[in-house]
């Protein structure tokens, strides 16, 4: 298995999109907690050039784990979610507990962005999975 098994970029397309809906409800849910956390500044907005960004970054987050899933066991669900879970766990929830903890920022901030970023990936490797 290789990248080319993992070039099909329309599953990746859908996960991104449903990734980009599921963050859009999960931080209208955490709405007050999230924005009144340290660091935050600003007003609340639904500006076009950072939801083109989130976007286009969930497109590569899923042609990367597409690709990881390509190479180490094939685009299967199975795996493909459990290379979401761990690329997740090691590469998202550890620097941002680090992050994080060093910043003084409320394990109630953790939570959140960490649970948005699990279930970004958990669509992800469900979408790839499923349809890769």
């Amino acid at each position: 298995m290789g990248l080319a098994d993992a070039a099909n970029p329309v599953p990746s397309l859908i996960a991104a999109l449903l990734a980009f809906g599921f963050g859009f409800f999960w931080h209208k849910l955490f709405e007050k907690p999230w924005m009144t956390a340290p660091g935050y500044e600003g007003e609340p907005g639904l500006k076009f050039a950072p939801l083109l960004i989130v976007f286009i970054a969930y497109f590569v987050i899923a042609e990367m784990l597409a690709g990881v899933s390509a190479h180490i066991g094939g685009i299967t669900l199975q795996n493909t979610l459990l290379n979401a879970l761990i690329v997740w766990a090691g590469f998202i929830l550890a620097p941002m507990v680090v992050d994080h903890s060093f910043e003084a920022r409320p394990r109630k901030q953790t939570l959140i962005n960490g649970g948005h970023w699990l279930g970004v990936f958990i669509i992800m490797g469900v979408v790839i999975g499923t349809w890769g």
